[in-house]
């Protein structure tokens, strides 16, 4: 039984670590955003595609307002509290203060959602 859950860790790990191999090589996410001015005034609207082969969760979006030379004047913070199916795509609409020459959107982190372990079988 001991041997079966160190195989199914160390196996774990190796997926892990070839998931961050994989992730150096392509984007995990895709960004597709614009700037809308609505009655509250101005936000970034947009879907994030979740490219990878693992669902992710808890993505945190990082928008920068930049002037018009690019220096960043102010900096929010957007939290999608959603799972991510692979291969998905979701919307997000996050209120930005004041208004910006540009913005810049980034995920800044997020969670993979790791397939539950399988239960071991017994003879």
């Amino acid at each position: 039984m001991i041997g079966r859950k160190l195989f199914v860790t160390v196996l774990a790990v190796i997926a892990s670590l070839a998931l961050g191999c994989a992730s150096a090589r392509r984007p995990q996410f895709q960004l597709d955003w614009q700037v809308s001015q609505g009655p509250g005034g101005p936000s970034v609207k947009g879907h994030v595609m979740n490219a990878s082969l693992l669902p992710a969760r808890d993505l945190r979006l990082l928008i920068e307002g930049l002037d018009g030379p690019g220096t960043v004047q102010t900096t929010t913070l957007g939290v999608l509290p959603i799972i991510i199916p692979s291969r998905s795509s979701v919307p997000f609409d996050i209120p930005v203060p004041g208004t910006a020459a540009s913005y810049r959107v980034s995920v800044l982190s997020f969670t993979w959602v790791l397939p539950p372990a399988s239960p071991g079988r017994s003879r």
